[in-house]
Formats: structure tokens, C-alpha cells, sequence
């Protein structure tokens, strides 16, 4: 069956989107400016604005860490289960 074969490559496109999601700061400021509102808010903007716009630095590192832990949940099973394979795929 095809869909289990597809795991690897699932795997990988969601990781490299969920890295660009969070690194998209600088596309989205340039672009909209944080608006209308708030309605193009990203973690990364969200993290800049609190931690060196209005000084709440526990604010954004603690959002820092969260966005660190949500990209390591999806990560290192990934690189476990790959460690563990040895590299066969087959």
C-alpha cells in the first residue's frame, strides 16, 4: 500500500513548514505589519512584539521555549525512528 510508504516524505514536508511558519517574522511585517489587527499574528511576531516592543521579556521567552518544544514534539521522533532504521528503507 502506498499511504504508509509516504511517511518519511509526510514527515519531512511538515517539519520544514512548521520551521518556516515560525521563521516567517520578517515576510509578515513587511507585508502586513502585524494587521489588520491581529489577524496575521505568527508565533515569531507574537514572541517579538512582547519580548523588545513592550519589554516583557519573561513573555517572550517563555513563548521561545513553547515554540522550541512544539518543533521538537514533531522532530525527534522523527530523528529517533530514522536512527533506528539505519538508514534501510525498504
Amino acid at each position: 500500500m502506498i499511504f504508509p510508504q509516504l511517511g518519511a516524505s509526510f514527515i519531512s514536508a511538515f517539519v520544514i513548514l512548521a520551521h518556516m511558519a515560525i521563521k516567517s517574522y520578517d515576510l509578515v511585517i513587511a507585508l502586513t505589519n502585524g494587521g489588520p489587527g491581529r489577524a496575521s499574528w505568527l508565533p515569531s511576531l507574537f514572541m517579538y512584539q512582547y519580548t523588545f516592543t513592550r519589554n516583557e521579556m519573561a513573555i517572550g521567552a517563555a513563548s521561545a521555549v513553547l515554540m522550541l518544544i512544539a518543533i521538537a514534539i514533531v522532530v525527534i521522533p522523527h530523528i529517533l525512528r530514522e536512527t533506528r532504521q539505519g538508514g534501510q528503507h525498504g
